[in-house]
């Protein structure tokens, strides 16, 4: 059910080979500027929070609304770029993300900032782009090397990001002035998206599912506000059970569009497949501990101890060192994880990762008093994330359709985000309903309540990876 442009074929050699090579050292580039900012932002958080004026619970939405925003890009610009050409939506999903990030760095109140995080969103459509790309572009092998590269190149620009914004901060007066780094750093990506990059041969028929993402959106946004608002409103308030109850109509009313219309923004038949449902699960498991802890790790590090009894008291600086770890551990294991998948496979990485991250979060949960005990629970967790995200795509590119490779790869994205999302809202009201009498400031209890919730999730990746069928014959 798809039409394929009259070019040479796919990882033909010659001259289009060194020209394909050339472009995934581009999207190498991409990814890793990429990963650069989304590792900037957890280590500014807590400054950002100081100059406008934000509480503890609240800054959650800052990586909330810009993972909500992705849960829907993803698989939106993911159907776009199967339908019309995965570059074309790459140039798209740029620009976004360059608009976004010059709201943020400009942003002079709270509600700004959202908005340009928001715009941010389509940062996480980036990946399954170019995995479509790619898989068109190269043969089997060629585009597993490619996938392991671009995710490696995420990873290591994360890491990077983060020791990147304490350097920057050090050297730079305000917080601000630190993001127009990135901001810059995106206009360069799209001259790199618009003029040294081909365009993938590969097209998939169909309409986009408009109405799918619009009732995926409500739905999102209204479930994720009522998790967050509920404590303060109250649980059984009738603005919170309203957006609960618009939430549960939305999302069944969504379901239903799915299973009824040819081309679905989410394939729901697709993905309760046994070869791509428990990795859809894991994925939604790891985008939980991943995405939704890291507001909650960076405040609580950044807390004076001689005031509240907990954290270090670290600056930008600060934070950034110690959660580095956790990032070029995820790097260097992207680095092994072919090597290792030739050992225990695809289902063997994904469950020893998922028993990594339970560790690391039950060491941290035990001690968490001295710095040195962050740094070793960030070697375990981060070691875990780098095998969690290098097996995770290799199973479902090997397990789905040629035509629908892009869509397939959306939606795990998109179950990390709303992973994240919805941890973010639910930690967020953790933070805010757990704190000392007469504040806005959360409790160790809060911080330990976290923890216990990821720890609980990263086994429960480990469960899914074990129920994973084998496909009966690998996607090439």
């Amino acid at each position: 059910m798809s039409r394929i442009q009259p070019t040479t074929g796919t990882g033909a050699p010659g001259p289009g080979a060194t020209r394909v090579a050339a472009v995934v050292g581009f999207l190498v580039f991409v990814e890793l500027t990429s990963g650069i900012i989304q590792g900037m932002m957890p280590t500014l958080l807590p400054e950002l929070g100081t100059v406008l004026g934000v509480g503890a619970g609240d800054l959650n939405w800052v990586n909330t609304a810009q993972l909500l925003a992705a849960a829907v890009s993803v698989p939106l610009f993911g159907r776009l770029g199967d339908m019309y050409g995965h570059r074309r939506l790459l140039r798209v999903a740029v620009l976004c993300l360059a608009v976004g990030s010059v709201l943020v760095a400009w942003a002079p109140s709270f509600e700004v900032l959202l908005v340009g995080r928001v715009l941010q969103g389509p940062l996480a459509a980036l990946l399954p782009l170019e995995i479509g790309l790619v898989r068109d572009r190269l043969d089997a092998s060629g585009a597993r090397s490619a996938i392991a590269m671009l995710v490696g190149a995420l990873t290591f620009g994360a890491s990077a990001g983060m020791v990147v914004a304490g350097l920057l901060r050090e050297a730079i007066s305000s917080v601000h002035g630190v993001l127009w780094i990135p901001a810059a750093a995106t206009v360069l990506c799209a001259g790199v998206v618009f003029f040294l990059v081909p365009e993938s041969r590969t097209r998939a028929r169909g309409r986009v599912d408009w109405a799918g993402a619009g009732l995926l959106s409500i739905g999102l946004a209204t479930l994720l506000l009522g998790i967050s608002q509920g404590p303060k409103w109250g649980w059984t308030d009738a603005a919170t059970l309203g957006l609960f109850a618009v939430a549960a109509i939305t999302l069944t009313a969504w379901v239903l569009v799915e299973l009824r219309v040819a081309e679905p923004i989410v394939d729901i038949r697709l993905t309760v497949r046994r070869t791509l449902f428990p990795v859809y699960a894991a994925s939604f498991l790891l985008g939980t501990a991943l995405f939704g802890a890291q507001t909650a790790l960076v405040l609580f590090v950044s807390s004076p101890a001689d005031k509240v009894g907990y954290g270090f008291g670290y600056d930008a600086l600060g934070i950034a060192w110690l959660m580095l770890p956790s990032g070029a551990m995820a790097f260097i294991a992207s680095l092994f994880a072919s090597r290792l998948f030739k050992l225990i496979g695809g289902r063997g990485a994904l469950g020893l990762s998922g028993g990594l991250m339970a560790i690391g979060y039950l060491i941290l949960i035990a001690a968490h008093d001295e710095p040195w005990q962050f740094v070793v629970v960030n070697v375990i967790v981060g070691t875990g994330v780098g095998l969690a995200l290098s097996a995770m795509p290799v199973l479902i590119v090997e397990s789905s359709p040629h035509e629908r490779t892009a869509i397939a790869t959306g939606i795990y994205n998109t179950a990390k985000t709303v992973g994240g999302s919805v941890a973010g809202a639910v930690f967020a009201a953790i933070l805010t309903a757990l704190t000392f009498q007469g504040t806005e400031i959360p409790t160790i209890d809060a911080y330990t309540t976290v923890w216990w919730c990821c720890a609980t999730v990263s086994v429960l990746v480990a469960v899914a990876a074990a129920v994973v069928a084998r496909p009966a014959k690998s996607a090439n």
